[in-house]
């Protein structure tokens, strides 16, 4: 039992990257296409917008999680069964229950290796991702490096060391100089909130040098306005959209917008839409095991791959869609979320009950 749990596994794990390269390459090149609209911009060219589809290609295999699985678990179980290897290895002892258990094992498995790439890899892939863009698109003098992003608008110079929590400029430093005496102004700021309808920053936390000939003065503050050179669009493509975040960082971000009691909604259902995915992943695993054991060797593994993309294609559309629906509606996204993973459990249990 333990070689075929072994070959069950590398079966499942072999399915499961074939399903993910078939679906990861579609959804991305639907990116790349789009990116490829970007082209012009400031120094954007095609090799950048497919450098750029690369490094967020690993969110979207998170994203795209339970389809891989489903897909997965149905192509290999179905071989399996049009095979007969299923009935060969019941026939010598084992239960479909020790199948089931070890089918979820490996998804389990594939889950937490997910969780942890999407927690500490993917958000700063698609940091640096966003980001590099931003610098290639701009149409300022910019660069981004070992130190942060820095852009130049005539003699002033500005410095942003990272976006805190993938979305909060933070450790910004502000360069004024004059063609006559150099450095005349230097303002260092811990972090900034970005006005969504103007060009208007306000500065946290800062103090400001004013440098003259042969004497500077210091002064502190604990906020303070800064008319920005950088168009809020640029800003909004150096920042990592909240799909992307890792789970900690998009839940502190969360909790810090309340506190200062600004909007929240979309940010709350990318929140509640990446925890709904690992419980959604295990629900279609389970779904597949008894679709892809009971359908006849007759009906073909091309048409149960076809009912698995179907089932998993739906949920997938229609948890979008309800999602944004509810963020229009003012609903709850836990409900939005986690009221399709309910439903389909429920229609899971009946078939996980006729497995014999």
């Amino acid at each position: 039992m333990q070689t075929f749990t072994r070959y069950l596994r590398n079966e499942l794990l072999r399915a499961m990257l074939l399903a993910a390269v078939v679906l990861v390459g579609i959804f991305s090149l639907i990116t790349l296409v789009d990116e490829l609209d970007e082209i012009g911009q400031g120094k954007y060219s095609a090799a950048d917008a497919f450098y750029f589809t690369a490094l967020i290609m690993p969110g979207e295999v998170f994203d795209l999680l339970p389809l891989i699985i489903l897909l997965g678990c149905i192509i290999a179980l179905g071989m399996l069964a049009a095979s007969q290897q299923l009935v060969a290895v019941r026939a010598l002892g084992a239960s479909i229950w020790g199948v089931l258990r070890s089918v979820m094992l490996t998804v389990v498995a594939v889950i937490a290796i997910m969780l942890i790439l999407a927690e500490w890899v993917i958000p700063q892939l698609a940091e640096y991702a966003y980001t590099f863009r931003a610098v290639r698109q701009s149409e300022h003098s910019a660069l981004t490096g070992e130190q942060g992003f820095w852009a130049r608008n005539g003699l002033q110079f500005i410095n942003i060391q990272e976006f805190r929590l993938g979305r909060i400029p933070s450790g910004i430093s502000i360069y004024d100089f004059s063609e006559q005496n150099g450095l005349v102004r230097y303002v260092h700021a811990k972090s900034a909130v970005v006005e969504q309808q103007s060009s208007q920053w306000l500065l946290q936390d800062v103090w400001v040098k004013e440098i003259g000939p042969g004497s500077s003065a210091v002064e502190q503050h604990a906020q303070l306005g800064w008319q920005s050179f950088l168009p809020n669009d640029q800003i909004g493509v150096l920042t990592v959209p909240p799909e992307s975040l890792g789970l900690s960082n998009l839940f502190r971000y969360v909790r810090e917008l309340r506190a200062r009691g600004q909007a929240v909604s979309a940010y709350d259902l990318a929140l509640w839409q990446q925890l709904a995915i690992p419980f959604s992943a295990m629900i279609m695993a389970l779904i597949a095991i008894p679709v892809a054991t009971s359908t006849s060797r007759s009906q073909g593994a091309a048409l149960r791959v076809f009912q698995a993309a179907a089932i998993g294609m739906l949920f997938y559309l229609t948890t979008k869609a309800l999602g944004y629906v509810g963020l229009l509606a003012g609903i709850n996204p836990i409900v939005t979320n986690f009221g399709p993973v309910l439903l389909l459990a429920l229609a899971a249990w009946p078939l996980l009950r006729r497995l014999r």
